[in-house]
Protein backbone atom coordinates (compact mmCIF):
# COMPACT_ATOMS: atom_id res chain seq x y z
CA UNK A 1 0.00 0.00 0.00
CA UNK A 2 1.42 3.03 -1.01
CA UNK A 3 -0.99 6.25 -0.55
CA UNK A 4 0.48 9.86 -0.84
CA UNK A 5 -1.44 13.14 -0.36
CA UNK A 6 -1.04 16.81 -0.14
CA UNK A 7 -3.61 18.81 1.69
CA UNK A 8 -3.63 22.60 1.03
CA UNK A 9 -6.70 24.80 1.89
CA UNK A 10 -10.21 23.79 0.56
CA UNK A 11 -9.43 20.17 -0.65
CA UNK A 12 -6.43 17.91 -1.31
CA UNK A 13 -4.69 16.37 -4.18
CA UNK A 14 -3.42 12.38 -4.89
CA UNK A 15 0.81 12.49 -5.75
CA UNK A 16 1.68 9.83 -8.02
CA UNK A 17 4.73 7.52 -6.80
CA UNK A 18 7.37 8.79 -8.72
CA UNK A 19 6.61 12.70 -7.46
CA UNK A 20 6.44 11.48 -3.83
CA UNK A 21 9.94 12.47 -2.61
CA UNK A 22 9.68 15.61 -4.69
CA UNK A 23 6.27 16.29 -3.16
CA UNK A 24 8.42 16.26 0.50
CA UNK A 25 11.20 18.00 -0.60
CA UNK A 26 9.19 21.37 -1.43
CA UNK A 27 5.82 21.69 0.48
CA UNK A 28 4.39 24.54 -0.42
CA UNK A 29 3.09 26.81 2.26
CA UNK A 30 -0.59 26.18 3.89
CA UNK A 31 0.07 22.85 3.25
CA UNK A 32 1.12 19.55 4.08
CA UNK A 33 2.05 16.03 2.87
CA UNK A 34 0.48 12.90 3.95
CA UNK A 35 2.23 9.74 3.35
CA UNK A 36 0.75 6.48 4.42
CA UNK A 37 3.02 3.50 3.83
CA UNK A 38 2.75 -0.25 4.41
CA UNK A 39 5.68 -2.56 5.26
CA UNK A 40 6.21 -3.73 1.69
CA UNK A 41 7.16 -0.27 1.09
CA UNK A 42 9.97 0.32 3.59
CA UNK A 43 12.12 1.61 0.74
CA UNK A 44 10.04 4.04 -0.03
CA UNK A 45 10.79 5.20 3.92
CA UNK A 46 13.84 5.08 3.62
CA UNK A 47 13.98 7.69 1.12
CA UNK A 48 11.72 10.02 2.77
CA UNK A 49 13.34 9.94 5.55
CA UNK A 50 16.88 10.74 4.08
CA UNK A 51 14.83 13.85 2.54
CA UNK A 52 13.03 14.87 5.56
CA UNK A 53 16.24 14.11 7.82
CA UNK A 54 14.16 11.52 10.14
CA UNK A 55 16.11 10.06 12.76
CA UNK A 56 17.63 6.65 11.71
CA UNK A 57 16.73 5.04 14.92
CA UNK A 58 13.17 5.55 14.93
CA UNK A 59 13.22 4.87 11.10
CA UNK A 60 14.71 1.13 11.75
CA UNK A 61 12.30 0.33 14.84
CA UNK A 62 9.21 1.80 12.33
CA UNK A 63 10.39 -1.73 10.26
CA UNK A 64 9.23 -3.98 13.12
CA UNK A 65 6.24 -4.76 13.74
CA UNK A 66 4.91 -5.57 17.86
CA UNK A 67 6.56 -2.23 19.33
CA UNK A 68 5.67 -0.90 23.05
CA UNK A 69 3.19 2.07 22.30
CA UNK A 70 5.02 5.46 23.03
CA UNK A 71 5.84 8.68 22.36
CA UNK A 72 8.98 10.14 21.54
CA UNK A 73 10.48 13.86 20.76
CA UNK A 74 12.81 14.45 18.29
CA UNK A 75 14.47 17.80 16.97
CA UNK A 76 12.66 17.90 13.42
CA UNK A 77 9.78 15.01 14.16
CA UNK A 78 7.55 13.47 16.59
CA UNK A 79 7.73 9.67 16.56
CA UNK A 80 4.78 7.96 17.71
CA UNK A 81 3.56 4.45 17.88
CA UNK A 82 0.26 3.49 18.44
CA UNK A 83 -1.20 -0.46 19.08
CA UNK A 84 -4.08 -0.51 16.98
CA UNK A 85 -6.95 -3.11 18.47
CA UNK A 86 -9.57 -5.27 16.81
CA UNK A 87 -12.53 -7.33 18.63
CA UNK A 88 -13.24 -10.55 16.75
CA UNK A 89 -16.88 -11.32 18.00
CA UNK A 90 -16.95 -15.31 16.79
CA UNK A 91 -13.83 -15.96 18.68
CA UNK A 92 -14.02 -13.41 21.94
CA UNK A 93 -10.60 -12.56 20.95
CA UNK A 94 -8.30 -9.18 20.42
CA UNK A 95 -5.90 -8.72 17.50
CA UNK A 96 -3.35 -6.41 17.76
CA UNK A 97 -1.64 -4.72 15.10
CA UNK A 98 0.85 -1.22 14.94
CA UNK A 99 0.58 2.26 13.37
CA UNK A 100 3.66 4.61 13.33
CA UNK A 101 3.40 8.16 12.67
CA UNK A 102 6.42 10.08 12.12
CA UNK A 103 4.93 14.03 12.10
CA UNK A 104 6.79 16.54 11.17
CA UNK A 105 6.28 20.19 10.51
CA UNK A 106 4.97 20.11 6.96
CA UNK A 107 4.35 16.18 6.36
CA UNK A 108 2.84 13.23 7.92
CA UNK A 109 4.04 9.54 7.30
CA UNK A 110 2.09 6.45 8.50
CA UNK A 111 3.25 2.82 8.49
CA UNK A 112 0.57 0.33 9.27
CA UNK A 113 1.98 -3.53 10.61
CA UNK A 114 -1.75 -5.77 10.44
CA UNK A 115 -4.78 -6.37 9.09
CA UNK A 116 -6.15 -3.23 10.61
CA UNK A 117 -5.58 0.40 8.88
CA UNK A 118 -7.11 3.41 10.96
CA UNK A 119 -5.29 5.44 8.08
CA UNK A 120 -8.48 4.40 5.77
CA UNK A 121 -11.04 5.76 8.35
CA UNK A 122 -8.75 8.62 9.15
CA UNK A 123 -8.90 9.36 5.90
CA UNK A 124 -12.37 9.39 5.01
CA UNK A 125 -12.97 11.75 8.27
CA UNK A 126 -10.76 13.98 6.68
CA UNK A 127 -12.67 14.64 3.71
CA UNK A 128 -15.37 15.26 6.13
CA UNK A 129 -12.82 17.90 7.82
CA UNK A 130 -11.69 20.07 5.57
CA UNK A 131 -11.41 22.42 7.72
CA UNK A 132 -9.58 21.06 10.76
CA UNK A 133 -6.89 20.12 8.42
CA UNK A 134 -5.69 23.67 7.76
CA UNK A 135 -3.91 22.92 11.28
CA UNK A 136 -1.39 20.83 9.72
CA UNK A 137 -0.21 17.53 10.03
CA UNK A 138 -1.06 17.41 13.36
CA UNK A 139 -4.63 17.28 12.19
CA UNK A 140 -4.13 14.26 10.36
CA UNK A 141 -2.22 12.53 13.63
CA UNK A 142 -5.45 13.55 15.68
CA UNK A 143 -7.52 12.11 12.97
CA UNK A 144 -5.33 8.38 13.26
CA UNK A 145 -4.81 8.65 16.85
CA UNK A 146 -8.62 9.22 17.42
CA UNK A 147 -9.52 6.32 14.88
CA UNK A 148 -6.92 4.10 17.07
CA UNK A 149 -8.51 4.99 20.52
CA UNK A 150 -12.66 4.98 19.15
CA UNK A 151 -11.35 1.18 18.65
CA UNK A 152 -10.11 1.03 22.22
CA UNK A 153 -13.26 2.27 23.42
CA UNK A 154 -15.06 -0.68 21.27
CA UNK A 155 -13.10 -3.55 22.56
CA UNK A 156 -13.17 -2.11 25.74
CA UNK A 157 -17.16 -2.39 25.65
CA UNK A 158 -16.72 -6.06 24.26
CA UNK A 159 -14.62 -7.13 26.80
CA UNK A 160 -16.96 -5.90 29.28
CA UNK A 161 -19.81 -7.44 27.72
CA UNK A 162 -17.64 -10.91 27.39
CA UNK A 163 -17.08 -10.72 31.43
CA UNK A 164 -20.71 -10.04 32.34
CA UNK A 165 -21.18 -13.00 30.23
CA UNK A 166 -19.14 -15.13 32.16
CA UNK A 167 -19.96 -13.31 35.45
CA UNK A 168 -23.92 -14.82 35.17
CA UNK A 169 -22.46 -18.35 34.30
CA UNK A 170 -20.32 -18.45 37.36
CA UNK A 171 -22.68 -17.02 40.18
CA UNK A 172 -25.56 -19.44 37.68
CA UNK A 173 -27.35 -22.37 39.71
CA UNK A 174 -26.15 -25.21 38.20
CA UNK A 175 -22.18 -26.45 37.63
CA UNK A 176 -20.16 -24.95 34.69
CA UNK A 177 -17.07 -24.57 34.58
CA UNK A 178 -16.06 -21.59 32.55
CA UNK A 179 -12.52 -21.20 34.52
CA UNK A 180 -10.46 -21.83 30.76
CA UNK A 181 -13.04 -19.02 29.28
CA UNK A 182 -11.68 -16.43 32.24
CA UNK A 183 -8.50 -17.38 31.68
CA UNK A 184 -8.77 -16.67 27.94
CA UNK A 185 -10.72 -13.43 28.71
CA UNK A 186 -7.63 -12.55 31.49
CA UNK A 187 -5.34 -13.08 28.76
CA UNK A 188 -7.18 -10.70 26.23
CA UNK A 189 -8.23 -7.67 28.48
CA UNK A 190 -3.95 -7.94 29.43
CA UNK A 191 -3.52 -7.64 25.78
CA UNK A 192 -5.23 -4.39 25.77
CA UNK A 193 -4.30 -2.92 28.81
CA UNK A 194 -0.61 -3.62 27.30
CA UNK A 195 -1.52 -1.43 24.31
CA UNK A 196 -3.55 1.53 26.20
CA UNK A 197 -1.18 2.00 29.39
CA UNK A 198 1.78 3.03 28.22
CA UNK A 199 0.08 5.94 26.91
CA UNK A 200 -1.72 7.45 29.96
CA UNK A 201 1.04 9.40 30.84
CA UNK A 202 0.74 11.55 27.50
CA UNK A 203 -3.05 11.62 28.03
CA UNK A 204 -2.77 12.96 31.61
CA UNK A 205 -0.67 16.13 29.71
CA UNK A 206 -3.43 16.45 27.12
CA UNK A 207 -6.09 17.20 29.25
CA UNK A 208 -4.60 19.92 30.64
CA UNK A 209 -6.40 23.21 29.29
CA UNK A 210 -2.84 24.31 28.31
CA UNK A 211 -1.68 20.78 26.84
CA UNK A 212 0.64 22.50 23.96
CA UNK A 213 -1.66 22.08 21.37
CA UNK A 214 -2.91 25.36 19.58
CA UNK A 215 -6.35 26.24 17.90
CA UNK A 216 -8.79 23.44 17.48
CA UNK A 217 -6.69 21.13 18.22
CA UNK A 218 -6.24 21.41 21.42
CA UNK A 219 -9.93 20.69 22.22
CA UNK A 220 -9.50 17.85 20.09
CA UNK A 221 -6.46 16.37 21.44
CA UNK A 222 -8.04 16.84 25.16
CA UNK A 223 -11.08 14.88 23.77
CA UNK A 224 -9.12 11.79 22.65
CA UNK A 225 -7.26 11.91 26.11
CA UNK A 226 -10.07 12.03 28.30
CA UNK A 227 -11.54 8.61 25.67
CA UNK A 228 -7.77 6.95 26.91
CA UNK A 229 -7.82 7.86 30.22
CA UNK A 230 -11.94 5.99 30.29
CA UNK A 231 -10.36 3.03 28.43
CA UNK A 232 -7.73 2.60 30.63
CA UNK A 233 -9.97 2.99 33.52
CA UNK A 234 -12.30 0.33 32.28
CA UNK A 235 -9.65 -2.08 31.48
CA UNK A 236 -8.54 -2.14 34.88
CA UNK A 237 -11.69 -2.21 36.53
CA UNK A 238 -12.42 -4.87 34.05
CA UNK A 239 -8.78 -6.42 35.08
CA UNK A 240 -9.58 -6.77 38.56
CA UNK A 241 -13.06 -7.70 38.34
CA UNK A 242 -12.01 -10.71 36.51
CA UNK A 243 -9.89 -11.15 39.31
CA UNK A 244 -12.46 -11.75 41.63
CA UNK A 245 -14.28 -13.73 39.10
CA UNK A 246 -11.53 -15.86 39.33
CA UNK A 247 -11.09 -16.39 42.95
CA UNK A 248 -15.20 -16.49 43.05
CA UNK A 249 -14.89 -19.59 40.44
CA UNK A 250 -12.14 -21.13 42.46
CA UNK A 251 -14.49 -20.89 45.82
CA UNK A 252 -17.41 -22.82 44.27
CA UNK A 253 -15.12 -24.99 42.37
CA UNK A 254 -13.63 -26.03 45.62
CA UNK A 255 -17.30 -26.21 47.34
CA UNK A 256 -18.44 -28.80 44.45
CA UNK A 257 -15.46 -30.51 45.10
CA UNK A 258 -16.84 -30.93 48.98
CA UNK A 259 -19.93 -31.74 47.82
CA UNK A 260 -18.80 -34.51 45.91
CA UNK A 261 -16.62 -35.58 49.29
CA UNK A 262 -19.97 -35.91 51.17
CA UNK A 263 -21.78 -37.66 48.93
CA UNK A 264 -18.87 -40.16 48.13
CA UNK A 265 -18.57 -40.52 51.92
CA UNK A 266 -22.50 -40.81 52.68
CA UNK A 267 -22.90 -43.59 49.91
CA UNK A 268 -19.79 -45.27 51.34
CA UNK A 269 -21.07 -44.92 54.68
CA UNK A 270 -24.81 -46.40 53.29
CA UNK A 271 -22.73 -49.53 51.84
CA UNK A 272 -20.87 -50.33 54.93
CA UNK A 273 -24.36 -52.05 56.35
CA UNK A 274 -24.27 -54.44 54.05
CA UNK A 275 -21.01 -55.58 53.85
CA UNK A 276 -20.74 -56.00 57.61
CA UNK A 277 -23.63 -58.22 58.11
CA UNK A 278 -22.52 -59.81 55.09
CA UNK A 279 -18.90 -60.01 56.67
CA UNK A 280 -20.24 -61.40 59.83
CA UNK A 281 -22.74 -64.55 58.53
CA UNK A 282 -20.07 -65.36 56.07
CA UNK A 283 -17.87 -66.26 58.38
CA UNK A 284 -19.30 -69.97 57.84
CA UNK A 285 -18.97 -70.72 61.96
CA UNK A 286 -21.43 -73.43 62.63
CA UNK A 287 -23.00 -71.62 66.38
CA UNK A 288 -24.59 -68.99 65.08
CA UNK A 289 -27.50 -66.87 65.85
CA UNK A 290 -30.46 -67.74 63.41
CA UNK A 291 -27.87 -70.09 61.55
CA UNK A 292 -30.27 -72.70 61.25
CA UNK A 293 -33.49 -70.65 61.03
CA UNK A 294 -35.86 -70.75 58.35
CA UNK A 295 -36.56 -66.79 58.94
CA UNK A 296 -32.73 -66.05 59.75
CA UNK A 297 -32.32 -64.83 55.92
CA UNK A 298 -34.94 -62.70 55.39
CA UNK A 299 -34.74 -61.18 58.55
CA UNK A 300 -30.88 -59.94 57.87
CA UNK A 301 -32.18 -58.56 54.75
CA UNK A 302 -35.10 -57.02 56.43
CA UNK A 303 -31.98 -55.50 58.85
CA UNK A 304 -29.96 -54.35 56.27
CA UNK A 305 -32.84 -52.72 54.64
CA UNK A 306 -33.77 -50.73 57.23
CA UNK A 307 -30.38 -49.42 58.52
CA UNK A 308 -29.57 -48.55 55.29
CA UNK A 309 -32.99 -46.35 54.93
CA UNK A 310 -32.29 -44.97 57.85
CA UNK A 311 -29.04 -44.32 57.31
CA UNK A 312 -29.95 -42.54 54.16
CA UNK A 313 -32.80 -40.48 55.25
CA UNK A 314 -30.52 -39.22 58.00
CA UNK A 315 -27.98 -38.01 55.53
CA UNK A 316 -30.83 -36.72 53.63
CA UNK A 317 -32.01 -34.33 56.42
CA UNK A 318 -28.38 -33.44 56.56
CA UNK A 319 -28.13 -32.31 53.32
CA UNK A 320 -25.20 -34.92 52.68
CA UNK A 321 -27.43 -36.48 49.65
Amino acid sequence: MLRCTRFHAGGSSEIAEDDVLDSLRSVPEDSFVWLALSPARLDLLHDAARVLELPQLAVDNAAHPHQRARIEQYPNCVYLVLKVLSYTESTSQISTGDVVLFLTPNALITVVHGTEDPTAEARRRAADLPELLDSGPRAAAYLVTDTVVNAYLSAADQLRGDLTELEQRVFAPGRDDVTPDLYSLKREVLEARDAVEPLLPVAHRLVQPNNGEAGPLRHHFRDVANHLLRVGRDLSSCDELLTSVLDAQFSRAGLWQNEDMRKISAWAAIALVPTIVGGIYGMNFENMPELHWSFGYPLAILVIIGACTGLYAALRHNRWL
